[in-house]
């Protein structure tokens, strides 16, 4: 294990990271002030961007905040369902039985908003693989909700879900959304910093990885976190491999062959 030969006393670049090491960066930040106004605010959300690019981290953080009193958070990620089944999902994040019928589960989910002491949060990831009915759905869902306790909606997606909001079929769920954030890659200079904070957090030298490396490391996997980690992280295993201290354009070079399928 390379953690034994770089003495570091954490994984510095793990798929999932722990508290301690998330790393604020500008983008956090920004995307954070749209959805804490969507939280408080606004009725739809939608977060966009390319997969990898750290849209996870920030609605993790987004999350984080909610925690506690005032708030009811429903989260959902298996999107690749019919609405029916969507929405029988929902309602089993709410520790109900599913009831029979569209309608009724329309309702259940009603209800318990207007039983829920704040607010409920409705957050669906990887919205880009929702079918247009389900997209009607959870419109409905959020219109149905005008007279009852605040009801929120938030959609996270790849690119694609830009395009099919776009569709005049949705564009009374488009109306609803004043909040719309397309997280961006990292540029190169943040990249490195990213790097260096990894390092710093698992016990290591930012010199572990020379600057030509940092710069090749964000060249290929352009900005994108979820690839910097995993060469990075290539390149540490490249690097005991072959019993050096230190990650330089060489062993990058390398790795990136390694990550080339073609």
């Amino acid at each position: 294990m390379f953690l034994n030969h770089f003495k570091m006393k954490a994984q510095p670049f793990a798929e999932r990271a722990v508290p301690d090491a998330f790393w604020r960066d500008r983008r956090i930040d920004e995307g954070l002030a749209r959805l804490r106004y969507l939280a408080r605010d606004a009725t739809v959300g939608l977060l966009s961007g390319p997969s990898g690019v750290g849209k996870s981290a920030l609605v993790q953080a987004f999350l984080k905040e909610l925690e506690g009193p005032g708030w009811e958070v429903i989260y959902v990620h298996l999107t690749h369902l019919p609405s029916a089944g969507l929405l029988k999902l929902l309602v089993s994040r709410l520790d109900e039985p599913p009831r029979l019928g569209k309608g009724r589960l329309f309702q259940q989910i009603l209800d318990r908003a207007v039983r829920t002491e704040g607010t409920m949060v409705i957050v669906v990831d990887e919205a880009h693989l929702l079918d247009h009915d389900a997209l009607t759905d959870l419109r409905l869902l959020v219109s149905s909700a005008v007279e009852t306790p605040p009801l929120k909606l938030l959609l996270v997606g790849q690119e694609p879900l830009r395009q099919t909001l776009r569709q005049s079929q949705h564009a009374a769920l488009l109306s609803r959304m004043r909040v719309r954030h397309r997280l961006r890659s990292l540029r190169a200079e943040e990249t490195a910093s990213y790097i260096d904070f990894q390092l710093k957090y698992a016990g290591a030298s930012c010199r572990l990885f020379d600057a030509e490396a940092k710069r090749m490391i964000h060249e290929y996997a352009g900005g994108m976190i979820r690839m910097i980690n995993n060469l990075a992280t290539a390149s540490l295993i490249q690097a005991m491999a072959k019993d050096v201290d230190r990650v330089g354009e060489s062993i990058v070079s390398e790795t990136v062959r390694e990550f080339q399928l073609a």
